[in-house]
């Protein structure tokens, strides 16, 4: 509908209000009436009994991203006759936010959406910018990853403390378990168990336990001396940028500034 309104408003004053308005109309006028004629040459053509096909206008959205067939965002201000102030976001098929994502990434992905729909690729790179110095202030239990630890005896070695192939939180588990009964914290940090509900948190490496995880209940063990290993950008990149790249790349938008050589010269 994009160039029909251009051309119908070209010279005229145009707001949001009169575009969702005119479009609104054009759909019950012209639109509608034309699909129900439609279906009613239909019926006729198949000899029905009655006509039974009714189709009603749904959004109308100032921008709309689709990543693939069924999966989409649309900045809707008008939806089935319900008319918003301000505009909300429709998600189709699209799991940006989901229940293993850190809770303060959540909201941050639900913000970088509507910038998305609403502002520039550079007002959006600036918005992650501001989200990663935000999440590296943020302490480790807010970051973590979310997780159920089910068959942590399953995976459970005595001989290398889990075996090959265990699932990464597991594998963190048993190496809080391992370190936990190694330092004498069981006093102050309970062992995890089948179905404990966990967090759990990148490590850079080389580190003291030459691992790249751990996982914790509550509380993380900074007993452990983990503190100055955990992999702040891994996690933001995997809880925060990769959500949204997935959807950035369907249109061409990137997460960061790129230089190139012709920024040398101007």
């Amino acid at each position: 509908m994009g160039p029909m309104v251009d051309r119908i408003f070209e010279g005229r004053e145009k707001t949001t209000e009169s575009i969702v308005s005119f479009l609104d109309k054009v759909c019950q006028v012209e639109l509608e009436k034309y699909i129900e004629s439609c279906y009613q040459e239909l019926a006729t053509y198949v000899n029905a009994y009655d006509q039974k096909m009714f189709m009603k206008r749904e959004n109308i959205a100032e921008r709309g991203i689709w990543t693939a067939k069924k999966r989409y965002i649309l900045n809707v201000w008008d939806s089935e006759g319900v008319r918003y102030e301000e505009p909300k976001l429709k998600m189709m098929g699209i799991e940006a936010v989901k229940s293993s994502t850190p809770a303060p990434c959540r909201q941050m992905i639900k913000d970088g959406l509507k910038l998305m729909m609403r502002g520039t690729e550079d007002e959006v790179i600036d918005f992650i910018d501001q989200c990663r110095t935000k999440f590296k202030s943020l302490p480790p239990e807010e970051i973590a990853f979310p997780r159920t630890a089910s068959d942590v005896r399953k995976y459970h070695s005595h001989a290398d403390i889990y075996m090959k192939g265990t699932p990464i939180h597991i594998r963190g588990a048993l190496l809080f378990n391992h370190y936990v009964k190694e330092k004498k914290l069981t006093n102050k940090y309970s062992l995890i168990g089948n179905g404990e509900k966990i967090k759990f948190l990148y490590l850079k490496k080389p580190n003291i336990i030459q691992e790249n995880i751990i996982s914790f209940i509550q509380d993380f063990p900074r007993e452990l001396n983990l503190d100055k290993y955990i992999d702040y950008d891994l996690q933001f990149e995997k809880s925060f940028v990769e959500p949204l790249k997935s959807i950035l790349d369907s249109i061409g938008w990137s997460v960061e500034k790129t230089v190139n050589l012709e920024s040398f010269f101007f």
